[in-house]
């Protein structure tokens, strides 16, 4: 993808100058026509071709940043409903990113609309970008005549996620540094401290102290072993990834994530809020529920909620309520399927479901902050207790020696 500069006439007497993605100059010149402009010249801009490609092939790999794609939706709602006909205001959109792999995405989606596709089927060629629930949403806005709602509602639910993720990364930063610092400070203590004294230790002809000879002994199977240890941890990270991609193992180890004690609980209550305010959003904007769980599954992360879910699926297809067909699950608790009860009794589904997930999103803070102050000090409390080991087994032959000395 090429950055090219142009310029070009907007009318008899006005003329602009702007600048576009394209992968030749030819496909530069369709664009710019496309835009109801004549191009008077055009160039590549070299400057910036390693930067593009750079970005691009990133962006190819992991996809759309999170909060770019909430700005892109929100915009876009806002756009539509203030009158701007879909086309100019993906125009706009596609001119005002600054990534060039999502440029490129949004234009081929203008191109889509503008031979006649509808937007939710020109989002459904980028799956990696827009999931099931994204496209479900906007195709339920397009059929109701409210795509404009539909995309400030969606957006809505990214932002909630993205806030929910945030919190939970400057909650973890903290003791993530502790943990990063401590760990690096004890690799060059057995690195470069410890072998420079060990030969002292051991001419000192004295009885050395267990303490000591822990330390002298540590040391020694992990000068020894290092590479042996490091090559097991990789066979066995190459072994657990290669695992995690069996559906059975998946489901195993996700019931174990799941039972320990404050991360699963994490864990749990994050997943049912994002799925739960995912479905209420759904059923907001007229999709059926049976339809709207299943296009908000994909959201989840965890195979053993999952497998719950669609559990539940199965019942309420056989007449059952959704409230009792969560019931019979391991996965979620009474609060949930009673709230949900409620809900189908009084035909406010949707706000029962979002009030589950405003109270779980707010549990989640709750644990998560309890979790970093404990962890704090026990991180700090650790990292002490084996640098004081150290400590204590060089000093205590030393000082041994002095004793015997006098």
């Amino acid at each position: 993808m090429k950055r090219y500069i142009y310029k070009a006439k907007k009318g008899p007497r006005e003329a602009i100058e702007g600048a576009l993605y394209a992968n030749s100059k030819q496909e530069a010149v369709d664009k710019i026509v496309r835009k109801g402009y004549f191009a008077t010249s055009i160039r590549e801009d070299s400057s910036d071709d390693g930067k593009s490609a750079v970005s691009s092939g990133i962006r190819a790999v992991f996809g759309v940043k999170l909060r770019e794609l909430i700005i892109f939706t929100r915009q876009l709602g806002n756009l539509i409903s203030s009158g701007v006909p879909i086309l100019k205001a993906l125009t706009i959109l596609a001119d005002g990113t600054s990534d060039a792999y999502f440029r490129t995405i949004i234009e081929n989606v203008s191109e889509n609309v503008r031979n006649g596709y509808k937007l939710s089927l020109g989002l459904r060629m980028y799956p990696r970008v827009f999931n099931d629930f994204y496209i479900a949403m906007v195709g339920a806005g397009e059929d109701s005549g409210s795509l404009h709602i539909a995309l400030k509602r969606t957006a809505d639910y990214f932002q909630k996620k993205y806030e929910l993720i945030s919190k939970v990364r400057v909650a973890v930063a903290y003791p993530a540094l502790i943990l990063l610092a401590g760990v690096g400070t004890l690799i060059f203590v057995f690195t470069s401290v410890i072998p420079k004294i060990l030969p002292i230790l051991l001419n000192l002809h004295v009885e050395l102290p267990l303490i000591t000879k822990v330390l002298i002994a540590f040391t020694i199977v992990l000068e020894r072993t290092w590479m042996w240890l490091l090559g097991s941890a990789v066979v066995f990270g190459i072994i657990f990834k290669r695992a995690l991609s069996n559906k059975v193992f998946q489901g195993y180890f996700s019931r174990i994530k799941l039972t320990l004690p404050l991360y699963g609980e994490v864990v749990l209550k994050s997943e049912i809020a994002q799925f739960a305010r995912a479905v209420a959003m759904a059923l907001e904007a007229g999709i059926p529920v049976i339809k709207a769980i299943n296009i908000s599954v994909p959201i989840i992360n965890e195979y053993g909620i999952i497998d719950d879910v669609r559990s539940s699926v199965r019942k309420l297809e056989s007449g059952n309520s959704l409230g009792e067909s969560l019931k019979g699950t391991r996965t979620f608790p009474p609060f949930v399927y009673n709230l949900v009860k409620v809900g189908e009794e009084t035909g406010a589904l949707d706000g029962a479901l979002s009030n589950i997930a405003d109270t779980y999103e707010s549990d989640c803070e709750e644990i998560i902050k309890v979790m970093t102050n404990l962890l704090e000090p026990v991180l700090v409390l650790i990292i002490g207790l084996i640098v004081a080991f150290i400590v204590f087994a060089v000093l205590l032959p030393i000082l041994n020696l002095n004793i015997l000395i006098k």
